[in-house]
This record gives structure tokens, C-alpha cells and sequence, in this order.
């Protein structure tokens, strides 16, 4: 066997050794994924996503909820991957299979039956079934337990931007209501004050010709602006006495929606300020449920009761969505191969190319001679 034989063994030998360190090492990655359960919207996966994949909202978490067995490096590749936002994928209700598979009539049957579950009740069907959650490592079982722990990490970013839209719309609701109550309330007295004075001047008439109610016993249906001069005025007295019964109820109604408002305004003040202290979604939700608590041994009307049990339920139902409901339908599994290209294929890429590159410099004399012939023969 001569040197230069040897040289490319040797060659191959050592380009198989760095392919062993490669494979086995940097290049040996395992993949795995999960579909996580929870019905999104288009708008609310967008919201969600730009937060999840945001830095300071993982390391807001991590701090709180550390994944096993990630250390500070652990923690850089981490952010990185999370940051390039390619770890999560929507998981649709009607795939593009399912399009190109169905009748387009079945489909429209099924979206109905989903639409109208119960009592014929519409309801809006969100666009996404949930959420396709990948990671990859160079170990199969951190790749799984980081996927797992992803899971709830997007659980608790839509937990916490849930309960902050709330707040929000709660706050605006309360807001739009009291600068708009007054006025409803001082059209309400006017018109009370508009009807009290009809139905005076008619008990005048009414008294001043009492033969007319003697003859008048016709039923009144419904006494309007535009028809009340051709109706007796003893029917006019009666339907303005029964539109200031009207608009007296109306008028309780909103003094009740009124003292519903102060008792709001006052509640989210403190629950603003919870919510503030709030460094994760689950707590978000625990707090808010301490503040409401808190209110609930101050209650002194129902009126106050009712307002304080609708955001409970509020709060309620964003809990059960995104903490209980939310689950794993297929949990991140321990991949049992690595992905391709897998160290053996690297080994041998490795002697392959390191033997390529070795023959190329051992024969390179004659190499150059065969493409000086080749130029001469052609020309």
C-alpha cells in the first residue's frame, strides 16, 4: 500500500472522527411536538402570539416557573428559538385536506351545528382548534419536558392578555355608561315633568265635562303624539298617567344601573392596582379573585350583588378557558430518533469529504496534468 494510499485513509479516518464529534455533538438534535387544546381567534392567536414570542414576557416567566434542567446558556438558546416565533403553529378547524376532501355541503353542515348548539343560539366559532407546540434539543427527553413546559407558558401569556382585555373593556363600559347616564336621566325627568302636566290639564277638562267620560268607554290600546287629538281626553288622561308610570320605571332602572356603576368604579381602582402586581397569568386570575372577594363582604344592595357576580363570571370563564380547558390532546412525546441527518450519516459524510480532500492534494500533480491534456486535446 503506498503513502499516499495511507494518507487518504488516514484522511478518512479523521474526517469520520470530527463527523463522530459533530453528530453526536451540535448536530444531533431531537424533535418532538404537541397539539395543545384552545379554541382561539385569528385576531386573539395574533395578540398572542406577538406576546408569547416577546423576551421579556419569557424571562417574566422563567423567573416564576423555570423549566427543569435549563441553565443560563440553556436559557439564551431558549429565548432564541422562542423569539424567531416558529415553535408554535395554529391547528385550524377546517384544513385545507378537509376542504379538498368534503362537500362543500357537509362542511356547511357541520359549521352549522357548531354555530347552534344549544336553544338555537348562534355563537361565534373560533377559527383555530389550537395550537401545534415543536421543540428541539440534543436530548430527546429535555426536547419533550421543554415542549411540555411551552404548553403552559402559552397558557398562562393567553391567560394574563385575556385578563387585561378585560379590565380594559370593563373600564371602558363603565366609563361610556356614566357619561351617558345623567343625560338619559335628566331626559327621563323632563319627560316625566311634560307628562305630569298633560294629564293635569286633562283631569282639568275631564272635570270641567264630565259628560264626556260618561260616554267614553272605549278600551285604550296605545295613546302616540300623532293620534292622541282624535282620542276622547279622558283616554289621553289615562295614557299619559301610564306613560309616567313608564318612564318612572326606567328612570329606577338606571338609578339602579347608576349605583351599579359607583360600585364599579370603585372596585377597579383596586383591581387596576392587583393587576398591576400580577407577574403571570394564573395570578393575574388569583388576585382579581381576592379583590372581588374582598368587595363581596361590602355589598349592600342586590343591585351591587348582581354587578359584583357578573365580573366574577367574567373572570370565571377566561379561568376556564385558557387554565382548565386548556390541555394537551397529543402530549410532546421523548423522541425515540434523532432528526435527519443523523450522526452515522454525518460520520460518513465527514470520511467521505476528508478523503475527497485528501486525494485531491496527494494527486493533485497529476490531477493538473490530466486538465492540461484535456485543454490540448481540445484546442
Amino acid at each position: 500500500m503506498t503513502k499516499k494510499v495511507i494518507v487518504v485513509l488516514v484522511a478518512a479516518v479523521v474526517g469520520a472522527g470530527v463527523g463522530a464529534m459533530l453528530g453526536y455533538g451540535p448536530l444531533l438534535r431531537y424533535k418532538t411536538d404537541g397539539v395543545l387544546s384552545m379554541e382561539i381567534g385569528t385576531t386573539e392567536y395574533k395578540r398572542f402570539s406577538e406576546l408569547a414570542n416577546d423576551a421579556s414576557t419569557l424571562r417574566q416567566f422563567v423567573d416564576l416557573y423555570p423549566p427543569a434542567g435549563v441553565d443560563s446558556k440553556g436559557f439564551s438558546q431558549l429565548a432564541a428559538v422562542v423569539a424567531e416565533g416558529q415553535w408554535h403553529k395554529p391547528v385550524p378547524r377546517v384544513s385545507k385536506a378537509d376542504t379538498k376532501e368534503l362537500p362543500d355541503i357537509l362542511l356547511q353542515m357541520e359549521q352549522d351545528r357548531e354555530k347552534a348548539p344549544d336553544e338555537g343560539r348562534k355563537v361565534t366559532v373560533p377559527a383555530y382548534l389550537g395550537l401545534r407546540l415543536t421543540h428541539t434539543a440534543a436530548d430527546p427527553v429535555e426536547a419533550a419536558n421543554i415542549a411540555a413546559w411551552l404548553g403552559g407558558y402559552v397558557k398562562d401569556v393567553a391567560t394574563r392578555e385575556a385578563v387585561r382585555d378585560q379590565v380594559a373593556r370593563w373600564k371602558l363600559e363603565n366609563s361610556q355608561f356614566s357619561d351617558r347616564a345623567r343625560e338619559r336621566k335628566l331626559k327621563h325627568e323632563f319627560t316625566i315633568e311634560q307628562a305630569q302636566t298633560r294629564a293635569a290639564a286633562l283631569k282639568k277638562i275631564v272635570t270641567s265635562y264630565p259628560e264626556l267620560a260618561r260616554r267614553d268607554g272605549s278600551q285604550v290600546v296605545d295613546v302616540r303624539k300623532d293620534n292622541e287629538k282624535f282620542i276622547s281626553p279622558q283616554a289621553q288622561l289615562v295614557g299619559a298617567e301610564s306613560e309616567i308610570i313608564e318612564i318612572r320605571q326606567k328612570v329606577r332602572k338606571l338609578d339602579r344601573e347608576l349605583e351599579q356603576q359607583a360600585f364599579t368604579q370603585v372596585l377597579l381602582g383596586d383591581v387596576e392596582a392587583a393587576l398591576k402586581q400580577a407577574r403571570s397569568g394564573n395570578e393575574s386570575v388569583l388576585k382579581l379573585s381576592a379583590v372581588i372577594a374582598e368587595f363581596d363582604k361590602k355589598v349592600k344592595t342586590e343591585a351591587e350583588r348582581e354587578r359584583l357576580l357578573s365580573l366574577a363570571a367574567d373572570l370565571s370563564q377566561i379561568s376556564g378557558r385558557f387554565l382548565t380547558q386548556a390541555q394537551f390532546i397529543a402530549k410532546p412525546s421523548v423522541p425515540s430518533s434523532p432528526e435527519r441527518p443523523g450522526p452515522l450519516f454525518v460520520i460518513a459524510l465527514g470520511a467521505l469529504l476528508s478523503a475527497l480532500a485528501a486525494a485531491a492534494f496527494v494527486w493533485r500533480k497529476l490531477i493538473i496534468k490530466m486538465l492540461w491534456q484535456d485543454d490540448e486535446n481540445q484546442v
